[in-house]
């Protein structure tokens, strides 16, 4: 067993079992499937990839200039002549971003297409986590409607492949693309909207949702390091919220306002299940993520996976009411990488 840490939150220990793992048919549920050891035998093969990978973390966590490592070697045989580094923004008004760096794609002296971009950000705010992704995409962050850009999708994949080709783990794995094409009824898979992860001791990700328009969901692989998650649907988070409010008391960590207002919640469930779309509950949120009562709670109703080097986890994101919401934990002292990509069924 492992203690789980997160943002100096101390939440009980990990199961000294692993629930049983959901077939692919589950997803059509909503449900987590777990694919042990599916891209262990590519990690070896890809082990220079990681390692450089890890220095450029290491200069991020030092405050080194991203925009000036990718114009060097290795990253800028990679890059070039394709991907036209335009330079980094930084937006003074996002607290977690790092730095944002933006490119044009080029063939020969023509542009083929405009702002693509890599952006570096903390996954807290939390001054003890050093947790941070590397997410790739286009247009205007948070507004733009990329799925009806399938192109600048695909670029921007391409663009990931230069900079982090240990993506190759989960998109050249024949058995793995195989198994996502059964589950989305489709001839071909599309990787859009990478994120490279690296969780660190104390930090993780609190329970959410990866819910966008056209992608099916979400391909998960642990390259280093070790993570545990909560994930169930939508619909079972509300019924198991529910449910804890029958049959526990509130953590004393709720102050009697907080109870007060997750009893009137726990008895309406369209307003329970606005405010866990809102994520700006304070009551809802700290309950759900920051007790150890209801995180172990959740653990002794089979709702938590444990990741290894190698292992893949799917999640479906296609409906609102089935998407598969998750929280993600890192365990042992070690930061780990992790690939994360939407896919969604090729066009």
């Amino acid at each position: 067993m492992s203690l789980l840490k997160r943002r100096e939150f101390l939440l009980g220990n990990t199961p000294s079992h692993q629930a049983k793992a959901n077939d692919l048919e589950a997803w059509n549920q909503g449900l987590p499937v777990l694919l042990k050891a599916q891209c262990l035998k590519s990690l070896a093969s890809h082990n220079l990839n990681i390692k450089q990978t890890e220095l450029l973390v290491g200069a991020i966590l030092e405050e080194k200039d991203c925009d000036s490592i990718l114009a060097k070697s290795p990253y800028a045989e990679r890059l070039e002549p394709k991907f036209q580094s335009l330079g980094s923004v930084f937006n003074e008004g996002d607290r977690q971003e790092i730095e944002m760096v933006t490119f044009d794609v080029m063939d020969g002296d023509n542009i083929i297409a405009e702002d693509l971009w890599l952006k570096a950000s903390w996954l807290s705010f939390n001054e003890d986590d050093a947790s941070l992704r590397f997410r790739f995409s286009f247009g205007i962050d948070l507004e733009e409607d990329v799925a009806a850009d399938p192109y600048r999708q695909q670029l921007g994949g391409e663009l990931t492949d230069a900079v982090f080709p240990e993506s190759a783990i989960i998109t050249n794995n024949v058995e793995l693309e195989k198994k996502l094409k059964k589950i989305l009824g489709s001839d071909g898979v599309s990787f859009v909207e990478r994120i490279i992860y690296f969780n660190a001791p104390n930090g993780g990700a609190y329970l959410h949702h990866d819910l966008e328009r056209g992608h099916a969901g979400v391909v998960f692989a642990q390259l280093t390091g070790s993570t545990f998650w909560l994930a169930l649907p939508k619909e079972t988070l509300i019924e198991e919220i529910i449910h804890f409010s029958q049959t526990h008391s509130w953590p004393d960590s709720l102050t009697q306002e907080m109870k007060s207002e997750m009893d009137k919640l726990a008895n309406n469930r369209s307003q329970l299940c606005a405010q866990l779309d809102s994520f700006s509950n304070d009551s809802l949120v700290h309950l759900i993520n920051e007790t150890e009562e209801f995180v172990q709670f959740l653990i002794s109703r089979g709702h938590s996976i444990t990741l290894e080097p190698g292992d893949v986890l799917l999640l479906p994101q296609a409906t609102e009411e089935t998407c598969c919401w998750h929280s993600v934990f890192c365990l042992g002292e070690e930061m780990g990488q992790a690939l994360s990509f939407a896919i969604r069924a090729k066009v």
